[in-house]
Parts: C-alpha cells; structure tokens; sequence
C-alpha cells in the first residue's frame, strides 16, 4: 500500500515541478491568479446558489447546492484537511509562489471541492447546457489553476472532485428520497 503512496506522490511532484518549470509564462501567471482569485472562500459558488434559490425554476437545485457546498466545506476545510495533513507542493518542494502563501493543508482542495460541489448538483440537476457548461468551465479553471500555482498536487484536487461528486450524489439521492425533487432534472 506505501508503493501506491509513493507512486502517487512521485507523480505528484514531477507534474508540479514540470509545470513549475516548463509552463509557467507572466501572461499564464496572471490569468490562472485571476482564475484562481474567483474560487476564494467559495464566495463565487455561495452567490451562484443564492442565484438559483432567488430563481423560483431552480430553487430546489440552489437549495441543494447550497447544502452540499456547506457539506463540503466542513467536510474538507475542518475535517479531512487537517486529518491528512499534507504540506503544500511549493513548501514541500521550495518552490516561490506569486500568489499568498496559505497556512492551510494541501489535501483536499478546497477550491476543487466547493467549485465541483456546484457544478456536479447543477450537471446532474439542470438540463441546459447554457448552464451548466459555463459552470462546468469556471470549476474547472479554478481546479487547474491551483496545481499551475502549486499550491495543489494533482492528486489533491482529483480527490476534491471525487469527495465532492460522491457528496452530491448522496445529497440528490437523499432529496428524492425524502421527496424534496421530483423532477429529473430542471429545464
């Protein structure tokens, strides 16, 4: 089980030192801060669900967004972060880094998680591509964003998206299951 461990981990820091050496530009720089500025506090997914909830269509997905956002949240940022305990990929590798050092640990991200807690709820509830594309992008940039910047291994955020798809599932399936959906998905 340590071989798979250290598998990963060794993956985990040739992907970081070859983006860290190889891709990064000023002009790259400058976008994926701005990119990765838009998932700070989850502020960006907390208006998106307060948008839904104002809209009486998709109240019932913005309430549930809401709650796996919150879910999240505690989940990652109280819980596991500090169960697991992993440094940061640019202290672990003595790295400079052009945004704020956090004093937070790597694993998982909390900006993977909250940005995939919304976009899984309005993938698996909305059925409008002009919806949920978009969203869809916006997660996804802020997910590359954090490992381009190396405050995130790879394997940091992958763990995000599958804690945070695996939360949303068990949340749906518990509202159609209480009765609180009953739509399969939102037009």
């Amino acid at each position: 089980m340590m071989r798979i461990f250290d598998l990963i981990n060794n993956l985990d820091q040739n992907i970081i030192q070859y983006t860290y050496n190889h891709l990064r530009t000023p002009l790259l720089d400058d976008i994926m801060s701005f990119i990765t500025h838009l998932g700070d506090a989850g502020i960006i997914w907390g208006v998106i669900c307060i948008l839904l909830i104002i809209n009486k269509k998709y109240r019932k997905v913005g309430i549930i967004a809401l709650i796996v956002l919150l879910t999240n949240i505690i989940l990652g940022e109280l819980i596991l972060k500090n169960a697991i305990g992993r440094v940061r990929p640019y202290d672990a590798l003595n790295l400079d880094i052009i945004i704020n050092k956090l004093n937070s640990f790597s694993m998982p991200s909390g900006h993977a998680l909250t940005s995939f807690s919304v976009a899984f709820v309005i993938l698996f509830l909305v059925d409008d591509w002009k919806i949920y594309v978009p969203i869809l992008l916006l997660a996804t940039g802020i997910l590359l964003s954090r490992v381009y910047l190396t405050v995130h291994y790879p394997s940091d955020v992958l763990m995000s998206v599958v804690i945070a798809f695996i939360v949303s599932w068990i949340v749906i399936k518990i509202a159609y299951h209480r009765g609180f959906l009953h739509k399969r998905k939102y037009e």
